[in-house]
């Protein structure tokens, strides 16, 4: 009874982040419509100048494929949870016995689906051209689907560090609108890494920004040069053809350690700031029964702004209690009185 009741519970989260994404215009047209419409055009036209030699890179699909993800895995997250804070959602949801665990596995798990139904609709588009039809035989799945988990669960580690980080969720938006344009212009899809890559300057500073080592893998696996990070079709003198995506001509393994420990390293970050918002000052007293809980309350109703908001709390937790009083009464009555012995 218990895992259906948390079941339905898990399918309505999910049903309102559907309404919250579809009825949201500016999810539809960065998340999908802006980075469809930018690869459609590389692939379909291939402006190029003879000067610049600006022609798309063969690995146009798998950089839509990766930027699309952290659009949809670190904007789109911080974005339902700021609504979600803003609406107080998540803070009624914490004063009843709905799982925490629930509440934060629907909102990933949402986040997941959506990158992949993204990644299916930018495919299907892409193998309407013959070209990309040629080059998806040389992909290397193996590396190129870890490069895509690495990248969704950075960017998701990241979105939690900074909503936990940041009260000011303007703060939060504009560092994860940066960390989606920037690699949306600097990194193979605004405009193509055979240019960008050829300048030193950018080219070593994007050592910093943490989703280079995940796109480059997915760049490298889609054209099938996942063993050695070169980059193709560039003459051999160039910059590009010289240092390759960078890696000092190792294979797929060293961009996956540094994005391994750049996951790590948020996700660590992450816990320390969770742990310090909601328990710091309290720890002498962890050993007493149900101090997390009334912990929370205490901290729920600090964060009230109004007495409108205070007396649905104070509601709330009263339903709640009661309820908990209910269970326990039900359970002592259902507790069959033993049996003395010797007795008759």
């Amino acid at each position: 009874m218990k895992s259906n009741k948390n079941f339905r519970i898990f399918l309505r989260l999910m049903k309102a982040q559907t309404f919250n994404y579809i009825t949201d215009p500016i999810n539809i047209i960065l998340g999908v419509v802006l980075t469809t419409v930018t690869m459609l055009c590389w692939v379909a036209f291939k402006p190029h100048d003879a000067e610049s030699g600006l022609l798309a890179d063969s690995f146009v699909l798998a950089s839509a494929i990766g930027i699309s993800s952290i659009r949809n895995s670190q904007y789109n997250l911080n974005l339902t949870l700021a609504d979600w804070r803003e609406t107080r959602f998540i803070r009624n949801l914490l004063t009843t016995p709905v799982s925490k665990r629930i509440l934060y596995s629907s909102i990933l798990c949402f986040n997941w689906i959506v990158n992949i139904l993204v990644t299916l609709l930018l495919i299907s588009l892409a193998m309407l051209f013959s070209s990309q039809r040629q080059v998806i035989s040389d992909v290397e799945w193996g590396p190129f689907l870890l490069g895509f988990v690495l990248n969704i669960l950075l960017s998701n580690v990241i979105a939690l560090f900074l909503s936990t980080t940041f009260k000011n969720k303007e703060y939060v938006f504009i560092i994860s609108l940066l960390s989606y344009f920037g690699p949306m212009y600097l990194l193979g899809l605004g405009i193509p890494w055979n240019v960008v890559g050829q300048i030193p300057v950018i080219n070593i500073l994007t050592y910093i920004a943490p989703h280079r080592y995940t796109l480059h893998l997915m760049q490298a696996a889609w054209v099938g040069n996942a063993s050695n990070m070169a980059f193709p079709g560039v003459e051999a003198s160039s910059w590009l053809g010289q240092h390759g995506f960078g890696y000092g001509g190792n294979g797929w393994w060293l961009p996956a350690v540094i994005s391994i420990s750049f996951i790590i390293l948020f996700a660590l970050a992450f816990y320390m700031r969770l742990k310090n918002n909601y328990q710091f000052g309290i720890r002498k007293y962890s050993k007493f029964k149900g101090i997390k809980k009334h912990t929370n309350n205490i901290e729920l109703i600090k964060k009230t702004s109004s007495i409108d908001e205070l007396k649905a709390l104070v509601e709330i937790a009263g339903l709640n209690y009661k309820e908990e009083k209910t269970k326990k009464r039900n359970k002592i009555k259902t507790i069959k009185p033993s049996k003395k012995r010797g007795g008759k």
